[in-house]
């Protein structure tokens, strides 16, 4: 008796919402913040058979169709998306992390919707976002708990089934959670089909790390007048400035945009030609130091770093 309730008290990190049996029809959404699983989830869904889409984004799991009816709040459109796909899936899902804004306009266009929201620590939001997308920890934090009271605001009035997840506990109860994920979908869990997706929960497979990070480039160039000059930019993105970190042993010395505009980057088209940047060295930095720039926060060492101060002209 002891062991069971002891059993029970485990807290697993998910539970339905307004349960309801799976019929022959079902469309599954799966929403959350952006960073919250729902690419997991997807995956997921997608190895248990449930169509997930004919234009999916193989590094995040995501239909490209729907985020553009619903990024555009082309709902017209969107309904029109949505006869042609139950006519043609009797069971089928999609994931966009951001629908849970237009939640109650979007499940009543929906056949025998069932709702998957995916939770996740704020936290670790923020560090996935400053890793990937070098955005700062502390000021994003109020914004992604302001998003969670949208997230809850627009769930706690819809009738439909509901399936609230734990990222957390799904990763560290992840059989228990496929079990109930399937269930939710109506699908019967083979062996082979555990297997798949157990395969597919895994914390940031390359695929996705690669998808959803910035990429960059640039140079360390010379030391003049006291600054050590180069350019840094985000690949594809020269409206997002790098940050540039000047690291002596491992350790972060100072850090710097790059925001400058340079003659020879416009010649060369590379971006907005904004992408220098200059970085005071002081007294502590000396010829034989060695020296390396970093750009983002996710370790990408500049072309021609790590060498001496001397070798940039330090004299």
């Amino acid at each position: 008796m002891g062991d069971v309730q002891s059993q029970d008290l485990v807290n697993r990190g998910l539970i339905e919402i307004n349960p309801a049996p799976v019929g022959a029809q079902a469309t599954l959404a799966v929403v959350g913040l952006t960073r919250s699983g729902t690419s997991m989830l997807s995956s997921l869904l997608q190895s248990l058979g449930v169509f997930m889409g004919s234009a999916v984004d193989k590094a995040v799991f995501e239909d490209v169709e729907v985020a553009k009816f619903i990024d555009n709040e082309d709902f017209a459109g969107l309904k029109s998306f949505i006869t042609k796909r139950n006519a043609a899936h009797p069971v089928w899902g999609f994931k966009r992390p951001n629908a849970y804004k237009v939640l109650p306009k979007l499940v009543p266009m929906m056949r025998k919707p069932r709702i998957i929201v995916m939770f996740r620590d704020v936290l670790a939001i923020a560090m996935r976002n400053h890793v990937s997308m070098q955005m700062d920890v502390i000021p994003a934090l109020p914004r992604y708990v302001a998003e969670y009271e949208d997230l809850v605001r627009n769930i706690s009035g819809l009738k439909c089934p509901l399936l609230l997840v734990s990222y957390e506990k799904f990763i560290q109860f992840p059989e228990e959670s496929i079990r109930a994920t399937a269930a939710f979908a109506g699908v019967e869990l083979t062996e082979d089909l555990m297997n798949a997706a157990l395969g597919a929960v895994n914390n940031g497979p390359d695929t996705y790390l690669n998808a959803s990070r910035l990429r960059y480039t640039g140079h360390v160039d010379r030391i003049v007048d006291g600054k050590l000059r180069g350019w840094a930019m985000v690949v594809d993105q020269p409206k997002v400035k790098a940050k540039v970190h000047l690291k002596v042993k491992g350790k972060v010395l100072k850090t710097a945009v790059a925001n400058k505009l340079r003659k020879d980057l416009v010649a060369a088209n590379i971006g907005d030609g904004q992408h220098g940047f200059e970085i005071a060295l002081d007294a502590s930095i000396g010829p034989g130091t060695q020296i390396e720039v970093e750009a983002g926060n996710g370790g990408f060492v500049l072309p021609n770093s790590g060498k001496s101060a001397a070798s940039y002209g330090l004299l």
